[in-house]
């Protein structure tokens, strides 16, 4: 055994007897939103080029030192497109290297691919919304881009984020079967659905809106088809009884640090229409269901 999966094992087998026996929800996952430029203006996005500077060098320290100490060992960076930050001469990569530096086990970055895959970060979560008539609709002609940039092998550990809503909905068993036809490089496909941040829209699916696609992932689970989502976790979001905010997870940007997501911050009460799926496959990880246990060794 390595000393880094010594120390993994070391740290993950007491936190999971805290969080799955003790019901402990401390601190582990922390999120970095280092940006709001983004190169994209998706539909339904409301956290993107918004005029907020950056999180500098200093800020972006200074936040990972405090979650390392309070217990975080598993890191994501997101934005925005995060791979447009930039403090002087630094880039993404340095706050990459400078999380294992810390002693952060996990880094992973979300991106919309448009500049490449090419990071030493443990995973790449890339948003794909269907196939070409179907990612339009949310994300804008780019699609032929981000396929090259996939098929382009640049990272070992590449997942597609899917999230569904009114536009994309149809396109979730077409795309499933794109990527298993043609061995499109990737881990699987979590799927989420829109979430209201700033109230409800068009884009908005109601929970009964949501069960019939959600039956159809399941369908597709059955069917052998490259869905990341976990049994558990979809009906834990079918049910939406799952507990949340999340305690084991923070998220900070320019402006401070919230528990679970930045939505905590906007008016009404998100929490009770989020689609955020890994939020439940993490839930349900934490109540040792089978099916989020195994699934969240796929891509953790």
């Amino acid at each position: 055994m390595s000393a880094s999966a010594f120390r993994q094992l070391r740290f993950y087998v007491p936190y999971g007897w805290k969080l799955a026996v003790l019901r402990r929800s401390d601190p582990v996952i922390y999120g970095l939103a280092i940006t709001d430029r983004c190169n994209l203006s998706c539909e339904g996005c409301r956290v993107s080029n918004t005029g907020r500077p950056d999180m500098s060098w200093r800020q972006i320290t200074g936040a990972m030192r405090r979650a390392f100490a309070g217990g975080c060992r598993d890191i994501y960076l997101s934005g925005g497109e995060p791979t447009l930050w930039r403090d002087g001469t630094r880039s993404m990569e340095d706050i990459i290297v400078e999380a294992r530096r810390l002693g952060f086990f996990h880094v992973h970055v979300y991106t919309n691919g448009l500049q490449g895959l090419e990071t030493s970060a443990d995973m790449v979560w890339v948003s794909m919304d269907g196939l070409p008539g179907t990612f339009e609709t949310r994300r804008g002609p780019c699609f032929d881009q981000v396929e090259r940039a996939v098929r382009a092998g640049a990272h070992p550990r590449v997942a597609v984020i899917y999230t569904v809503d009114r536009h994309t909905a149809a396109g979730i068993g077409p795309f499933l079967r794109w990527v298993r036809d043609t061995a499109f490089p990737v881990t699987g496909v979590m799927f989420y659905f829109h979430t209201p941040y700033y109230g409800r829209d068009d884009l908005f699916l109601s929970a009964p809106e949501r069960a019939p696609f959600i039956d159809e992932l399941l369908r597709h689970i059955r069917d052998g088809l490259p869905v990341l989502n976990s049994r558990s976790g979809l009906r834990a979001l079918r049910s939406n009884t799952w507990a949340r905010p999340m305690g084991f997870a923070r998220v900070a940007d320019v402006d401070g640090e919230w528990v679970c997501c930045r939505a905590s911050a906007a008016p009404g009460n998100v929490c009770a229409d989020c689609g955020y799926a890994a939020c439940t496959e993490l839930v349900m990880a934490q109540r040792l269901r089978p099916s989020a246990v195994l699934n969240l060794l796929r891509y953790w």
